[in-house]
């Protein structure tokens, strides 16, 4: 039987089959093969329910917060409180890209500002660089039924600071979603509330990962990644005069030819210059 692990606690999954969730370690091969099951993954179950056989082929995977199979990452961000950081979101994007997952943009707390040229700047920055942005209220709700959309028949997982409003986001798309929190988290044998561990929520086809907060000085991002993971910039660094070109002082840089010609907003390159300055080299460097 195939179920989708959507939980994990001291070895033992939490894995959703047919409406049913079971409570199973995995087989001991996982850990001659290098392989161990984690929350996302699609698994096969043995014919008593005792125990996971088979892990599926991942269609992505990120090493934090450790999940599979994931659709999306929504980078929640607030307006106020904290203030909206651009260099913080640039860093968040550049991680999707790394990992090969598509990401969006959630911007909190619309209730706190009343500068709207402010934000339509910022979406207008991160619309250019082709990502989607999505405003909202968490306590006025104005904005949430555009959201709620964007997590119908997806594995979605909210990524962004501590006090940006991710769990009043959870529990204002769905007036009831606090209950089936409880419920489901009770189903996984843990307190209402509690993420210690990703954990996937149930929602309008899909799931929506709940995961532990993590700072964004836990995303390892070397020179070299910037250099061709940034927004927008993996439509130029192959095709830039050197191969190892991080767009900063090369030559007949493809790059800074986008940003004269307008294609790449300033602050994004700006952003790009600040993250780049705090990063390491991943390899020695010779041209």
């Amino acid at each position: 039987m195939e179920g989708i692990v959507v939980g994990l606690r001291c070895g033992v999954y939490s894995v959703l089959s047919e409406g049913v969730i079971f409570r199973l370690p995995a087989r001991g091969l996982f850990r001659n093969k290098g392989v161990k099951p984690v929350v996302g993954d699609k698994v096969l179950i043995n014919d008593d329910y005792s125990m996971i056989i088979d892990v599926f082929e991942r269609t992505s995977f990120l090493k934090r917060p450790t999940i599979a199979n994931l659709d999306q990452i929504l980078l929640v961000f607030s307006l106020k409180e904290p203030e909206f950081s651009y260099h913080l979101t640039f860093k968040y994007l550049t991680y999707a890209n790394m990992n090969n997952i598509k990401a969006k943009i959630i911007l909190t707390k619309l209730d706190k500002t009343k500068d709207l040229e402010e934000i339509e700047n910022i979406k207008n920055v991160f619309n250019k660089l082709g990502y989607e942005v999505f405003v909202v209220s968490n306590k006025t709700k104005e904005g949430l039924e555009e959201v709620r959309h964007i997590f119908k028949n997806k594995i979605s997982c909210l990524v962004g600071q501590s006090g940006v409003g991710k769990s009043s986001l959870l529990n204002a798309i769905d007036p009831e979603y606090d209950r089936s929190i409880g419920e489901y988290s009770k189903a996984l044998g843990r307190g209402k509330h509690e993420t210690k561990e990703t954990i996937l929520l149930p929602y309008e086809g899909g799931f929506i990962a709940d995961t532990p907060g993590f700072s964004s000085l836990d995303l390892e991002l070397f020179k070299e990644d910037l250099a061709q993971f940034f927004p927008s910039f993996d439509k130029y660094y192959l095709d830039c005069y050197f191969s190892n070109c991080l767009h900063i002082s090369e030559p007949k840089c493809l790059v800074k030819q986008a940003l004269e010609n307008g294609d790449i907003p300033q602050i994004a390159y700006d952003a790009y210059l600040k993250l780049s300055s705090e990063a390491i080299y991943k390899s020695k460097r010779g041209y």
